[in-house]
């Protein structure tokens, strides 16, 4: 689908920067970090939770010559700018940062004299290259600030540039440096360096004893002023997860990784949002106790990266953070994210018993519940549920013209024959309004004439408000509070109608089935009036001034049934949309073998190798089926088989492809 929808404004930038300044952004998004020359600083510390860390020992870990190579590869492929000239990474490029030629006589030029400084470099970089006169070519460059160049050349290349650092350009004198701090002279590998330099920040924050890792006021680390790490925004937006790669490779087992780090400070580093350091929640799946103190997280959406990552956390600290005045309530957000949460700011918010249980008596599970399949994406379908149901109660008009145009349809159905709640010993009267609900019924075993039947179908925003003003008005459960009260799935739906008339096959939307009750009120006074259950499916597709339209509204209400049918016999709260279509493939493979095609309500979840988290399973699992057009069930047994390697999986796939029954297939 096109139009997706956005985010609230400011929530998806963010990283460690110098208290109430302005977080700035380069061209690929990520966040600016200026140098603590021109800036002050990120932030001076002010205390924080983990003190005495900066004297803790080391932790468990692999010094050994293959763990150098597997860290160095991921600095490689993640940061240019910690790269060097070593011969092994022949053909790669590197950063380096070229000052002084602002004060050149060629900087009066409309390009600061950037392509005639290039140039330049090339041409004394050959001349310099020894008998062979090979050409050095420039491969890239940019502007950052008012004085620094940056320029990406070939690691094989580098050593000749450097050594032009001093040389006179147009009447001044230059200085290259490496962007990670070396100059012409520096011994050692850049790239060697580096790592110890971050593992030295992370020996020196890490307390054995409490099993704290302390990354609180990483601006004022000695280590990282010296590196110049937030002097440059690619290294700046590549640090956290260089740091987060360099700890993971300490440790063996993850096992041992989680025995070692329970607890995590972050305090004292004004954060605005989580995009800087999502990295730790990946890195530190199962941490028990984290300090986000003294930062600048506005309100939870700025927290929300993290919404039941940490799905172990018992204590979380947020004060001294902006949210605590712009959302007093923020607190709720928290129990519905982390069902262990005990402790919020040292305060008791659940007992022993209930974090031990997963959820709380009195919090409700988030929406929605685990259902059979939820597939989603961007949270486009979650999105759409929320504003529609809470616009049908409140403004029935303006939710008309927000998702239906002139080709959207809707018809409603009332079932006057279906079952009572069995929990009631009471037997009410229905008392349909024979004007409000009977009239315009499109009860297909009751209405046989076609002119009924066409009378009762309604197209477009003026006919869907106007016949939505006719039924009564409405109350529905609210989602995130009642979610049990709810049956929601949702799966992608090809073919949906593009409204600009561009594909001729369709474009991608969702159907939505719904199962859910709500209560009538009284037109006049609001009262209560009756309880009702209703069945509702939407196809959607995009277009409309959202991104999102309705194209197709199928509404049956029927007399109170309860929730006995679709309530959870486990009390388990949907982690991700994601999360159910990877049990519901561990369902679907256990039934396509044992050739019942039953999908257990309550799968188990895959066995994964060490290094698979169960979202990038997930993500394997959809794409593996999107490729090979195979069921979900036959592309989780695909991964399973080759050990959850994708490439293999595809190859496996090709294989067999000739001997799968027609059954390992999605029917089309």
């Amino acid at each position: 689908m096109v139009a997706r929808g956005s985010k609230k404004a400011g929530s998806s930038s963010g990283g460690i920067a110098k208290r109430r300044s302005a977080a700035r952004t380069d061209r690929d998004g990520d966040l600016v970090m200026d140098s603590a020359a021109k800036r002050g600083g990120i932030g001076k510390s002010r205390g924080s939770a983990g003190k005495g860390s900066e004297r803790g020992g080391k932790s468990a870990r692999v010094d050994s010559a293959s763990f150098q190579r597997e860290v160095l590869r991921h600095v490689a492929s993640n940061d240019r700018s910690m790269r060097n000239s070593a011969p092994t990474n022949r053909g790669q490029l590197e950063e380096l940062k070229i000052t002084g030629w602002t004060n050149s006589k060629a900087s009066n030029t409309n390009d600061r004299g950037v392509g005639s400084l290039i140039d330049w470099l090339e041409k004394k970089a050959k001349a310099k290259s020894g008998p062979s006169k090979k050409p050095v070519k420039i491969k890239k460059s940019r502007v950052e600030g008012d004085d620094t160049l940056i320029i990406s050349v070939p690691s094989e290349n580098v050593p000749v540039i450097l050594r032009m650092n001093g040389f006179a350009f147009a009447g001044a004198n230059i200085e290259i440096k490496r962007v990670s701090g070396e100059a012409e002279g520096s011994t050692g590998s850049g790239k060697e360096s580096t790592v110890q330099m971050l593992k030295g920040v992370l020996e020196r924050r890490y307390n054995p004893t409490t099993k704290l890792l302390d990354l609180s006021a990483l601006g004022q680390d000695q280590d990282l002023k010296a590196a110049q790490i937030f002097d440059s925004k690619s290294t700046t937006s590549k640090f956290f997860p260089a740091l987060m790669k360099v700890l993971d490779q300490q440790f063996k087992t993850a096992t041992e990784k989680q025995e070692a780090i329970e607890s995590v400070s972050l305090a004292h580093n004004d954060l605005p949002n989580l995009s800087a350091v999502t990295t730790l929640a990946q890195t530190l799946p199962q941490l028990r106790n984290l300090d986000l103190s003294h930062n600048a997280f506005k309100d939870t959406e700025s927290l929300s990266l993290w919404r039941r990552k940490f799905r172990n956390l018992d204590h979380l600290v947020i004060t001294n953070n902006p949210l605590e005045q712009a959302q007093p309530d923020y607190s709720k957000e928290f129990l519905k994210w982390y069902p262990k949460l005990r402790l919020l700011n040292t305060i008791q918010i659940r007992t022993d018993e209930e974090a031990a249980k997963g959820t709380s008596a009195s919090v409700e599970l988030p929406f929605p519940i685990r259902t059979p399949i939820f597939q989603d994406e961007g949270q486009i379908a979650e999105t759409f549920i929320r504003t529609f149901f809470t616009g049908f109660d409140a403004d029935r008009p303006t939710l008309a013209t927000m998702y239906y145009d002139s080709a959207s349809d809707f018809s409603f159905a009332v079932n006057t024959q279906a079952p009572r709640d069995p929990a009631s010993t009471a037997s009410a009267p229905q008392d349909w309004d024979p004007n409000a609900h009977i009239r315009s019924s499109r009860n297909l075993k009751k209405i046989q004439q076609l002119p009924a039947r066409q009378t009762r179908h309604f197209r477009g925003p003026e006919a869907v408000a106007k016949i939505w003003s006719q039924l009564p008005p409405t109350r529905h459960p609210d989602l995130a509070a009642q979610a049990r009260s709810w049956l929601v799935e949702c799966q992608s739906q090809p073919g949906v109608p593009d409204p600009t008339g561009q594909s001729p096959v369709g474009v991608d939307g969702f159907l939505i089935t719904i199962h859910g009750e709500f209560v009538e009120l009284d037109r006049d006074s609001k009262a209560e009036t009756k309880r009702r259950s209703f069945d509702r499916s939407f196809v959607i597709g995009p277009g409309g001034p959202t991104g999102v339209r309705v194209v197709n509204d199928m509404l049956t209400i029927r007399a109170y049934g309860g929730v006995q049918a679709f309530e959870p016999e486990t009390v388990e709260p949907f982690i991700t949309t994601a999360t159910a279509t990877a049990t519901a493939a561990a369902g679907a493979g256990a039934g396509a073998g044992s050739g019942s095609g039953v999908v257990d309500a309550t799968p188990p979840v895959p066995a994964l190798p060490p290094g698979v988290t169960l979202e990038a399973a997930e993500q394997m699992v959809l794409e593996v089926q999107k490729r090979t057009g195979m069921t979900v069930g036959y592309a989780k047994d695909c991964l399973e088989q080759v050990g959850w390697v994708f490439e293999s999986a595809l190859g496996a796939f090709e294989a067999v492809r000739a001997n799968l029954p027609p059954e390992a297939f999605v029917q089309q």
